[in-house]
């Protein structure tokens, strides 16, 4: 059915005589004609309207209503005591038993990255830079279902303590070859000029006391943004934790195993 098949032509009108009216009749197509240009300006501005609800409704920040009392913090604002790793633009919490790798880039060495193990589960942390009043979470993740569906995968939006969270399952290989499928699930929250993404993986998406102590890593999280120019979705670079001690600490701690060396990097799903 066409868009404005609701709108007929009337009639052809007549004259007193019982010819064709060319003058009435050109009336009323011209009302008609006018009728179908409004109705489609209408449709138009609605769909315009629709788009940018849609699109502001995107650009809103999205983070745990409670996000400035219990996490991730703002280096600006009051945050609980806690043994934390400074990373530069980001102080994550550390606790005993846990495991960090720093993931980094091949050919500048910039660390990407921070990954938290813990008992068979990980969380990888990421800061982006974001407007003051925009956020990125809601966009992301929108990005990361069409990503999971071009791949044949499923995606499902969750409610958690964390907010909007979205767990995936895609196509993928085991070790074997077979075929078989990749499970993670992602969060993200929004805060004051930035954006930290979580990837749960291992045991973290399907043990529930895990996982609950990966998110509580995560809420205490603080980020140090900084003051410098950064453009919308940069991604901030964080800085390997400095050793310090004399040469006979130095020493020992060569000899001993590095907590921060690198390994297998969790991909992000494209």
């Amino acid at each position: 059915m066409g868009l404005f098949s609701r709108f007929k032509k009337t009639t052809p009108r007549t004259d007193d005589d019982g010819d064709l009216d060319d003058e009435l009749n050109e009336d009323d197509e011209r009302e008609v004609g006018t009728a179908e240009s409004d109705a489609a300006e209408a449709v138009d501005a609605a769909d315009e309207e629709a788009e940018t609800d849609e699109d502001e409704a995107l650009l809103e920040k999205s983070a745990p209503f409670d996000r400035s009392e219990k996490g991730p913090f703002d280096i600006s604002e009051d945050y609980p005591e806690h043994d934390r790793l400074d990373l530069g633009a980001l102080k994550v919490p550390v606790v005993d038993g846990m495991q960090v790798r720093l993931d980094t880039d091949d050919d500048s060495q910039r660390v990407l990255a921070v990954t938290l193990i813990h008992e068979g589960g990980g969380i990888q942390l990421q800061a982006f830079a974001t407007p003051r009043s925009e956020g990125l979470w809601n966009t992301v993740r929108q990005q990361l279902r069409e990503s999971v569906s071009a791949q044949g995968g499923e995606s499902d939006e969750l409610h958690t303590s964390l907010g909007k969270e979205l767990a995936i399952e895609v196509p993928a290989k085991t070790e074997s070859g077979k075929p078989g499928k990749r499970v993670m699930r992602f969060a993200g929250i929004d805060g004051p000029r930035w954006f930290v993404r979580a990837v749960f993986s291992g045991k973290a998406v399907t043990d529930d006391e895990i996982r609950a102590e990966l998110s509580a890593l995560f809420r205490g999280v603080v980020v140090d943004r900084g003051e410098e120019a950064m453009a919308p979705r940069e991604l901030i670079a964080l800085t390997a934790p400095q050793v310090g001690g004399d040469e006979e600490e130095e020493k020992k701690d060569e000899d001993e195993l590095n907590p921060f060396e690198r390994g297998p990097e969790i991909t992000e799903v494209r």
